[in-house]
């Protein structure tokens, strides 16, 4: 798990160098480091992983005192990153992370333009043994304990979080 979540975030930044403006790397990484996380029994309330994922990460990052909407941007990205449709409009990051995931999970099948030849060598550097088995299991074990969330894994909250 924890060589997706490095190639996530280096797909997400490299996927970042084509969008616009200034793409929040610390954000990404934090993200990218914690998306996962509620697939974890320690971490799981029971609801929907991404959700847990998204309150672990809320209670991880509050404490270094982030503006409330960037918190609120990363927490957004944790919870979105399998969304079915684009997120560009609840910031760059949270697209990011979608689609930096999707590329990871197909092996590059899905690469939004990136070039096969950095994909290939990407996963040379940070390979992707045992990531089918690993996710496999996850989701067996979520089927087995909490399987009324899994069709919400994919449609989380449909808004971004509102910041005061």
């Amino acid at each position: 798990m924890e060589r997706h979540c490095v190639r996530q975030f280096l797909i997400a930044e490299r996927l970042g160098e084509a969008v616009p403006g200034e793409v929040d790397r610390e954000l990404l990484l934090c993200a990218a480091l914690l998306h996962d996380a509620g697939l974890y029994p320690g971490v799981s309330t029971g609801d929907v992983y991404v959700t847990d994922g998204r309150r672990l990460a809320e209670r991880t990052l509050t404490p270094f005192g982030w503006a409330p909407a960037r918190l609120a941007r990363c927490l957004d990205a944790v919870e979105q990153h399998h969304a079915l449709g684009s997120r560009w409009d609840w910031g760059a990051e949270v697209e990011l992370m979608r689609r930096s995931d999707l590329v990871d999970v197909t092996g590059g099948l899905v690469a939004f333009g990136l070039p096969r030849r950095w994909l290939r060598e990407l996963f040379r550097e940070v390979p992707r043994k045992g990531f089918w088995r690993m996710l496999a299991g996850q989701v067996l074990r979520m089927a087995r304990e909490r399987p009324r969330t899994l069709a919400r894994i994919a449609t989380p909250r449909s808004k971004p979080t509102s910041v005061s």
